[in-house]
């Protein structure tokens, strides 16, 4: 990689950045998918008449949704930011990006595990 001009080499960091963005986007959606998933499993075992203690379903539907949701933020957030310091880069001008997409993933996080905690205590 020796001949390569730091322009190539900023623009491949750009998209690894963007490609680590969008696979942590895809896991929270397939971990939003997979509790919402789990929650109809819950309800379809209560429905069965010979299974005792079911236990009811609290609320996984919901965090299912929110968690799906912050995936899809991630990813519209990440590529909105790769667009923007790629354009930068092509106009070789220096960029300071925004903190948000840190901010908003990592508040949003904070806030499903809060209310994880909150109903999982309510029904022990």
């Amino acid at each position: 990689m020796e001949g390569q001009t730091p322009l190539f080499r900023d623009h491949a960091a750009n998209e690894r950045t963007l490609l680590a963005w969008i696979r942590t986007g895809v896991a929270l959606m397939a971990f939003g998918f997979a509790i919402a998933r789990f929650g109809l499993f819950l309800r379809e075992m209560a429905s069965i008449p010979s299974v005792e203690h079911a236990p009811k379903s609290i609320g996984s539907g919901w965090f299912g949704v929110a968690m799906v949701v912050l995936g899809l933020v991630t990813n519209v957030a990440a590529t909105i930011r790769y667009l923007r310091i790629r354009k930068a880069l092509d106009e070789q001008r220096t960029i300071s990006m925004s903190p948000l997409l840190v901010y908003v993933v990592g508040f949003g996080s904070v806030l499903v595990a809060l209310a994880m905690a909150v109903i999982i205590a309510r029904a022990i």
